[in-house]
């Protein structure tokens, strides 16, 4: 299975928050939700993370080595 670099923020804030994420594809690139919003498919890479876990889509996992803050999505008023 490939290895991840998975930032510490990143790993904070699945811990924090206590629940599963996933890394799945937007228009932007690579973008990470939580499962509540995007739901995991069969062929992901399941990493756990604490008591929970980060989902990577294998389409994205192809492309990417590095999961960190730059893939969260940011809003502004």
């Amino acid at each position: 299975m490939k290895e991840f670099q998975i930032s510490e923020s990143i790993i904070q804030l699945i811990k924090n928050q206590k629940r599963d994420y996933r890394v799945c594809t937007s228009c932007g690139g690579a973008i990470l939700l939580p499962t509540a919003i995007k739901r995991p498919k069969p062929n992901d890479i399941k990493i756990p993370v604490g008591e929970n876990y980060l989902y990577v889509s294998a389409t994205q996992a192809r492309y990417i080595d590095v999961i960190d803050d730059t893939m969260l999505m940011s809003f502004t008023n």
